[in-house]
């Protein structure tokens, strides 16, 4: 089941998230988080913005977020960012697949012309899925994150969800 988040929802959020940044590879962060730090992210997802956790086992196991892209400048009021994350436990399941395609129909429903994702080189899960719901590469900062002594891309992905 996948449903949009609710306050209840943040704890949870923090720990699959910090458990990524530990990870290593898959976020920019390199430090855990503060659940506080989280609350307030959380907060800045009203609508038109979301996010979407997803349910497995009565927990939440993974999350997508539809969030600003450059946020505070209006002429990009129309574009959004994706990001979601996973459990390691729940990887493989396609439950990524289904929390990216319930944030794109969220980001259709609510208006925006374009979604982007911004990804780590690394990871070649998240590119490879992305790419198999629409979106392509449209820039690399080469080079730009450094994570554990070795660097990586930051890939730059696009999909356009109307023409107007």
């Amino acid at each position: 089941m996948i449903r949009h988040a609710c306050t209840a929802d943040v704890e949870r959020i923090a720990l699959v998230y910090n458990k990524a940044i530990l990870e290593g590879g898959l976020t920019g962060h390199l430090e855990p988080l503060s659940l506080q730090n989280r609350r307030s992210w959380f907060l800045k997802h009203q609508d038109p913005y979301a996010i979407f956790v997803k349910i497995a086992d009565s927990s939440v196991v993974g999350y997508a977020a539809i969030s600003p892209y450059r946020e505070g400048r209006e002429a990009f009021d129309k574009t959004c960012e994706i990001s979601c994350y996973l459990s390691s436990e729940y990887r493989d399941r396609g439950f990524g697949k289904e929390l990216i395609q319930h944030g794109i129909e969220h980001a259709v429903r609510t208006g925006f012309r374009i979604v982007t994702a911004i990804v780590l080189g690394d990871n070649s899960r998240s590119l490879g899925l992305l790419g198999k719901l629409g979106f392509s590469i449209f820039g690399r900062l080469p080079d730009a994150a450094s994570i554990r002594g070795s660097y990586s891309d930051h890939v730059y992905l696009s999909r356009l969800l109307r023409c107007t």
